[in-house]
């Protein structure tokens, strides 16, 4: 069991090639579910998920994206988001996430947020999903492009959907060189 679990979590890359196929509304439901089951050490539920389905908010969307190298000068670098079957902007809403500790609890939600993307993810590669994650974006361009108020703090993009694209998984570092004991070296 635990080796299926570590091949499905080493089967999580970005593919950003989806058939034209929908994902059902019970198999949505089951990623938000995973999402929301992400932690929460301060109980403050500051994650959630903004669907982004129509075409011209998904053009919006696409204009605030940037290439892999974050280049000022490259806005709209990710338009293959316009044919991902689901997509959607993972928030951090700021008052829930400050509303306890200050502003520490920011850095705090986006952690728990990643955890929540990774629960999203895993689950969707256990159902024969693909996905991707997308933090290649301007920030402020978003926020205006899709008319976020303040409190809200944009932090990936997602999409998911089906693929016949077989991703390879990524060269990682091996266990002994992430791992030290008592001492880092």
């Amino acid at each position: 069991m635990s080796e299926d679990l570590l091949k499905l979590m080493r089967g999580i890359v970005n593919v950003r090639n989806y058939k034209n196929e929908s994902i059902s509304e019970d198999i949505l439901t089951k990623l938000y579910t995973a999402f929301a089951a992400g932690p929460t050490t301060m109980s403050s539920q500051a994650g959630e998920l903004l669907l982004i389905s129509d075409k011209e908010k998904r053009n919006k969307l696409v204009e605030a994206t940037l290439n892999p190298y974050l280049t000022k000068d490259s806005y709209g670098a990710q338009s293959w988001l316009l044919n991902a079957p689901f997509v959607c902007v993972v928030l951090v809403e700021k008052r829930r996430a400050v509303a306890r500790v200050g502003e520490q609890g920011l850095s705090i939600a986006k952690q728990e947020v990643n955890a929540s993307i990774q629960n999203f993810r895993l689950l969707a590669q256990s159902l024969g999903l693909s996905t991707a994650c997308v933090r290649e974006f301007d920030q402020d361009q978003l926020k205006e492009n899709l008319d976020l108020p303040w409190y809200v703090m944009p932090v990936a993009i997602l999409t998911a959907g089906y693929s016949d694209v077989k991703a390879e998984e990524p060269p990682r570092l091996s266990v002994s060189e992430i791992v030290s004991e008592e001492v880092w070296i």
